[in-house]
């Protein structure tokens, strides 16, 4: 309604306005909320999908880390090794568009690439979690385009420089809750 920003559930008939029913907004602040979101998911749709303008599904993350180099075929396509320990690094939010939107190519290069990936959302923190609790923490997960500047990339040994151009990634539609996904391994 207007240009007030919100967050809603999906069915099949339209979308549920979430944040009119419940205390917490943006939706970062509803995750820990996923029983509350379950029992209004049965509710009227306030709008069609189609009068509804997407924003990337969390606008306000605490921290967005990516694992550069984590699966063998992207390994082998950059000529690198496998390496001994994950690679990690940032995005800020501002590299991100939504669902439907362009990315942007920076005038600073001609290679800029995509990279699908498969984003996992953190819902309930904690610290020294167990390899076999760690699913437990995921609210759920979204689709990610890690569009990469290549050149920037490799201007260090650092992966962040080609990460992080404005609006060079794309995250979305929607959030799929860790219970419509079981299994996340199991996708391909």
């Amino acid at each position: 309604k207007g240009h007030e920003e919100s967050y809603g559930i999906l069915t099949e008939d339209g979308v549920i306005d979430a944040r009119k029913h419940l205390t917490q907004s943006p939706l970062s602040g509803a995750l820990g909320e996923m029983d509350a979101l379950g029992e209004i998911a049965n509710n009227t749709p306030d709008y069609s999908l189609a009068d509804v303008t997407l924003l990337p599904p969390i606008t306000d993350p605490y921290r967005i880390v990516c694992v550069g180099l984590n699966y063998r075929s992207h390994i082998e396509e950059t000529g690198r090794e496998t390496p001994a320990h994950p690679i990690l690094f940032p995005r800020y939010p501002d590299s991100h568009v939504a669902h439907g939107q362009p990315m942007v190519r920076p005038r600073v290069s001609d290679n800029f690439d995509f990279e699908g990936e498969l984003a996992f959302i953190v819902g309930q923190a904690g610290r020294h979690i167990s390899q076999a609790n760690a699913l437990s923490h995921v609210a759920g997960y979204a689709c990610y385009n890690d569009g990469s500047v290549r050149d920037f990339q490799r201007h260090t040994s650092q992966f962040m420089p080609g990460k992080n151009f404005y609006h060079s990634g794309a995250f979305g539609p929607w959030v799929v809750t860790a219970d419509e996904l079981p299994d996340p391994g199991a996708l391909t």
